[in-house]
């Protein structure tokens, strides 16, 4: 499977404060966790069915 990189601004002040609170790696399974409802509520079921067969049914 192939990954790519997602870039998003937020603000600095926020985002320092909340890396306080939770690590970088916890912080970034919480953000893959939302794209993946993300994906899940906006991608018709038929087409992800599609993309998971690819990926041999497996998901990020």
């Amino acid at each position: 499977m192939k990954l790519d990189t997602i870039q998003i601004r937020y603000n600095t002040e926020k985002l320092c404060i909340l890396r306080h609170y939770i690590d970088d790696t916890a912080l970034q399974t919480e953000l893959q966790a939302q794209l993946q409802t993300l994906y899940e509520k906006h991608v018709p079921a038929e087409i992800r069915a599609g993309i998971d067969s690819q990926e041999g049914g497996t998901t990020v």
